[in-house]
């Protein structure tokens, strides 16, 4: 008899695993699509925001400088600058995305892609604009 119930219960729970293992599956597929889809609106949002001050302090020339926060988003894997761009390199799980933003001013800098918030300082100098970590 008990044989027979321990049984029974074993085919019970094979059979709800076997329902619910699929939904498991593709939950753990959403949440990872919905994590990368946050870390790419981070990062261009943080773009942005970095570019329009950069624009804003150029337009002010020498000397003028702003510090603003931004957030560094997990799987930043390279930020460069190259004249009037600033491009950002996003690992995901489809390859590389590259966003990037076009000023009006030269840019200059060097940002870290560890994640975290960072207070940056960003600041008119001759014909551009150096964009770095606020050492305060």
């Amino acid at each position: 008899m008990k044989a027979q119930v321990a049984l029974e219960y074993l085919m019970i729970i094979s059979f709800a695993l076997m329902v619910l293992l699929p939904y498991a599956l593709h939950l753990q597929t959403v949440s990872q699509n919905l994590r990368e889809d946050n870390n790419l609106a981070i990062a261009s949002n943080s773009l942005q925001k970095i570019g329009q001050a950069a624009d804003w302090v150029f337009s002010q020339g020498e000397p003028a400088k702003i510090t603003i926060l931004v957030q560094i988003p997990a799987n930043v894997e390279e930020i460069s600058f190259a004249g009037k761009m600033m491009k950002w390199k996003v690992r995901t799980s489809a390859g590389l995305s590259e966003i990037y933003y076009i000023s009006s001013a030269n840019l200059t800098g060097s940002l870290p892609t560890t994640p975290g918030y960072y207070n940056l300082l960003i600041q008119a100098m001759g014909n551009g604009v150096k964009i770095s970590v606020s050492p305060s």
